[in-house]
């Protein structure tokens, strides 16, 4: 069983998550861009390291959680990266949402250099990686995944392993379009309600004892601003929020499957053109 795992990436995710390992019992070494990040884990009991080849030294299994494609491929290739002093058989679990092709293309360059893959994108938000109950979506080998089992199941309580590397990202993706959809159609619903006079408190309770019910809707107190801003529009040339994103690598999936998606291509337009994003209410 690995007991020595890594986390690279100390944000949302990464800090609840390498905070909870070291609680776990795990030795944990943790590096971030942002040294305020890694001082801040270390103060938990981490061993803070200055590069991802430092966190490779120290790891017999690594999880990458940033932002995106390019910090991915830059902190498990780039020169201070994973590649430069990854261990024979060290696991190298990613856990951002990056697509299926860039996945296997990362996983073949840890395969040349000994290691293995597991393509696990989260969901679940800071909450569930504060206190376990994370949910993963799993691409690889069998064996692989069970040799990280022990390190998983620390931080998520649903697992499931969709197929070989790239499959969790297909999976992720397509949760992540039904998600967005979801946010948005709850954002019109209570808009439309609330222009009729309904009290948005009172239509989200008539919503959640009717068959529109959903976990979004259970977690919109909490969470439903979040959503917002992660749906929002930005300035050409800025990466797109989260949900956005995901969005937008779901259609570029699609496109390269021949797949039509044709309720993702409208919900993708109306959040770039930030209409989903609140409707001047905050209340909703």
């Amino acid at each position: 069983m690995e007991k020595k795992v890594g986390v690279i990436g100390l944000g949302v995710l990464g800090r609840p998550v390498a905070e909870r390992l070291v609680t776990q019992g795990f030795e944990v070494a943790v590096y971030d861009v942002r040294r305020d990040a890694v001082a801040a884990v270390a103060a938990a009991g981490a061993i803070a390291c200055d590069s991802p080849a430092d966190v490779a030294q120290k790891s017999e299994l690594i999880i990458t959680l940033v932002s995106d494609y390019a910090q991915t491929d830059d902190v498990i290739g780039g020169p201070r990266g994973i590649l430069t002093s990854i261990r024979d058989e060290t696991i190298v679990v990613i856990g951002s949402t990056l697509g299926p092709a860039p996945v296997q293309e990362l996983s073949g360059a840890i395969a040349e250099r000994g290691g293995d893959t597991l393509d696990a994108p989260i969901s679940g938000g800071y909450l569930a990686a504060s206190d376990g109950t994370l949910s993963m979506m799993v691409g690889g080998r069998q064996a692989v995944l069970e040799r990280a089992m022990p390190v998983l199941q620390a931080i998520a309580n649903r697992i499931t392993r969709a197929g070989n590397v790239g499959a969790g990202q297909a999976a992720k993706l397509a949760h992540q379009l039904v998600f967005s959809l979801n946010v948005m159609a709850l954002l019109e619903g209570l808009s439309l309600g609330a222009a009729a006079g309904v009290d948005p408190a009172v239509l989200k309770e008539i919503l959640k004892d009717g068959i529109a019910g959903s976990n979004v809707l259970q977690l919109w107190h909490d969470l439903g601003p979040r959503w917002k801003g992660m749906l929002e529009a930005t300035a050409a040339g800025v990466t797109p929020p989260n949900l956005r994103k995901d969005l937008h690598l779901a259609l570029e999936m699609a496109h390269e499957l021949g797949v039509t998606l044709y309720l993702g291509t409208q919900g993708s337009l109306v959040a770039d053109a930030g209409v989903a994003t609140g409707h001047g209410d905050p209340a909703l």
